[in-house]
């Protein structure tokens, strides 16, 4: 699950930098995603951790 929000975030950071305009916002936005592109999230092998109904 946490690798998900991890790629919507990026997902979502990307986009807010093609719609936003404002200079300002847009330099929060590029720090946001370079964060988030930087963090480490392990991937879960098989997927079966992130939902333990599915195996």
């Amino acid at each position: 699950m946490e690798r998900y929000i991890h790629n919507e975030n990026i997902r979502r950071y990307r986009r807010l930098l093609e719609e936003e305009t404002n200079e300002d916002k847009r330099a929060l936005i590029r720090q946001l995603l370079a964060e988030e592109e930087a963090r480490d999230v392990p991937a879960t092998p098989g997927g079966t951790q992130d939902n333990p109904k599915r195996q």
